[in-house]
């Protein structure tokens, strides 16, 4: 697919499934992939946050990718991601990753270095350089402590034409407003993605492309449906399946930690994934559980 990669629409961050001995559960993972590609998603990401990719040894992260692309048959294109705190170590996994057939990958600031603006840069150009891939940025200053500048991601877009698009996990409007008319004014066909669920219609609106949501692993069609009817121009019933969108948002709320939730959001839907995570992570607690279902039952019955 390679740098002709559209991305737009509904990307799944994937949860790794876990057994009870703490071991990936691979026949979760095959439903999961199953699940999400036959309600209509339009590309996987395995090794994302939801995911828990920082407490997957690195042999556990390339098995994982390794096993999507192999389970997916490749109906949809795999965006990989392959953040980790040293440039040449995320370029080994991204090569890796290229040569069992992923389509793109994705990619954060190092989240233990607190770099300046031009170290971030370096970094980015670099990988851009050596992977001959279309190239995600990931700003997710939550989890890494960094803001990306929108000049970087300018930057980079003029000087690398593998740099598609940025995955932006940033509860700032002005931010992601600046963002979408920054790039689209650079070009037309560069990406930009909301990773909180909660923007998901908001970004559209602005004139971004869609969202990376951890609830899609659970309410894949409910997204698809969201996105489908606001690019067909049915506004109206863009804005219902929004409020679902809103009620849905609030397991998070409840919730531990986003991978946890979503974990026990699957779970209670009587999914073969169980809740299980790895620590420091915790599982949601019976309590926790009890209401979650709630806003599942609450969302599944109108």
């Amino acid at each position: 697919m390679g740098e002709n990669l559209e991305l737009k629409g509904v990307v799944v961050p994937m949860v790794t499934p876990f057994k009870y001995n703490g071991d990936i559960d691979y026949e979760g993972l095959k439903w999961l992939i199953d699940y999400t590609i036959n309600n209509g998603v339009n590309a996987l990401f395995p090794n994302s946050t939801t995911g828990e990719f920082v407490s997957l040894r690195e042999e556990e992260q390339i098995n994982f990718v390794k096993k999507t692309i192999e389970f997916s048959n490749k109906k949809v294109p795999i965006l990989p991601g392959i953040t980790t705190n040293s440039t040449q170590l995320s370029i080994f996994l991204g090569k890796t990753y290229l040569d069992y057939g992923a389509d793109g990958l994705i990619v954060m600031p190092p989240f233990f270095y607190k770099l300046k603006e031009s170290e971030l840069y370096m970094h980015f150009s670099t990988i851009a350089k050596s992977l001959d891939a279309p190239i995600i940025l990931y700003n997710n200053p939550f989890t890494t402590g960094t803001v990306i500048p929108i000049s970087i991601y300018e930057k980079l877009a003029k000087e690398h034409s593998n740099v598609i698009g940025v995955k932006i996990t940033y509860d700032n409007f002005d931010y992601i407003r600046k963002s979408i008319e920054v790039m689209k004014g650079l070009r037309k066909n560069f990406y930009i993605l909301t990773g909180m669920v909660q923007m998901f219609l908001p970004v559209l609106i602005m004139g971004g492309d869609g969202t990376v949501s951890g609830l899609a692993n659970v309410f894949p069609k409910l997204h698809v449906e969201l996105y489908n009817e606001f690019v067909s121009g049915h506004y109206d019933k863009a804005l219902e399946l929004n409020k679902k969108i809103l009620q849905i948002s609030r397991i998070y709320d409840i919730g531990f930690s986003n991978s946890s939730a979503t974990k026990a959001a699957l779970e209670l839907m009587n999914s073969p994934i169980k809740s299980y995570v790895r620590m420091p992570l915790r599982e949601e607690d019976a309590e926790n559980k009890i209401k979650i279902k709630r806003v599942i039952d609450e969302v599944n019955k109108y």
